[in-house]
């Protein structure tokens, strides 16, 4: 990736050269980047690197998979020593081992305790411009509201506040692109945000903080609730539908069963949408028609096409499949999902 170019940098007068005993906090694939990034410099530059990331849990049907997180995944195959943490006093045990902490994407808040033991403090790589999109969904919050741009972020960790610390180093404004979604602007900022790191880490930004000249408001990203994947077709758009699948998954809407003189509601699942192109001939928000291999649906502002359909209780289905077994499934209702 092309090297990115630097808006504001924290500088101070002096370099620590001492050894580093570097505690890294992650979980997700956003932070394996900057786990990667950081481990080739710490071998370069014979630093000691620790992963610390919360403990394992079952999932999966009847509970009974244990799968890794991302970051657990790379520690172990660089031969990384792994702490797994389940709550602020595991995490507090760990103090006085090493004297800088960092942390990317990992979810939980480090206990000050701990930042306190570290000689350096801590540091935190976060995916956006901030203080715009402080919270835990920075990535999801500025494709939804469709930016046309985002960034990355080094910042101090704070003690008891999620991202309320000093600015040590940001990113230029990062186009987001007609056709990004989550994944490909996680791995866009992951890449910046690593180099960010290594930068922070290098220059020993991290040991003094200078005046960072911010120029962006404050906005909130706080979790987004399973809800917000729901589609309300007469307030949305299909670019803004578009936009709900490119940052939250596949969305749901509901459709009335009847069946043998039974009414009912099932959920649906949608996936794989684009913006239609063209004219059909749909005028309530939420009405569809088969086109071609699409299934083409009304919003308030134009329509989009849907690739799979899953109704509740079913398997997905091709949007052909749900058209010809509509009557079976669904019954005599009309060609219309609701909100």
């Amino acid at each position: 990736m092309k090297s990115t170019r630097l808006v504001s940098v924290c500088r101070f007068s002096s370099v620590t050269n001492s050894r580093l005993k570097i505690a890294f906090f992650g979980s997700d694939n956003f932070s394996t980047i900057s786990l990667n990034a950081i481990y080739n410099y710490c071998q370069l530059h014979n630093h000691q690197l620790d992963v610390i990331t919360p403990s394992l849990k079952p999932t999966g049907r009847g509970l009974n998979q244990i799968i890794d997180l991302p970051i657990g995944e790379l520690a172990t195959s660089l031969d990384i020593p792994i702490h797994r943490v389940s709550t602020a006093s595991d995490i507090i045990q760990l103090s006085n081992r090493y004297n800088l902490a960092i942390a990317v994407s990992f979810g939980k808040l480090i206990p000050g305790t701990f930042l306190t033991s570290c000689k350096y403090g801590g540091v935190n790589v976060h995916p956006s411009l901030l203080p715009r999109y402080s919270g835990a969904s920075p990535l999801q919050y500025c494709l939804l509201n469709d930016d046309k741009y985002t960034g990355c972020t080094v910042q101090t960790l704070h003690p008891t506040k999620f991202d309320r610390g000093d600015i040590l180093i940001q990113s230029d404004e990062v186009p987001i692109e007609y056709d990004d979604n989550f994944t490909s602007l996680e791995k866009k900022l992951g890449a910046i945000g690593a180099e960010l790191l290594v930068e922070t880490i290098d220059k020993g930004l991290f040991s003094k903080h200078g005046k960072f000249v911010n120029k962006y408001e404050f906005s909130l990203a706080s979790k987004i609730p399973r809800t917000r994947k729901q589609v309300y077709w007469d307030k949305v758009s299909a670019r803004q539908v578009k936009r709900m699948e490119d940052a939250l998954g596949s969305v749901y809407t509901f459709i009335p069963v009847n069946k043998k003189n039974k009414t009912d509601i099932h959920r649906v699942i949608l996936g794989g949408i684009s913006e239609h192109q063209g004219d059909v001939d749909l005028d309530i928000p939420g009405q569809f028609t088969l086109s071609s291999d699409k299934l083409v649906i009304k919003t308030n502002n134009g329509c989009i096409n849907v690739s799979t359909i899953q109704q509740q209780t079913k398997n997905k289905q091709s949007p052909k499949e749900f058209i010809n077994s509509f009557h079976k499934n669904i019954g005599d209702s009309i060609y219309q999902f609701i909100n």
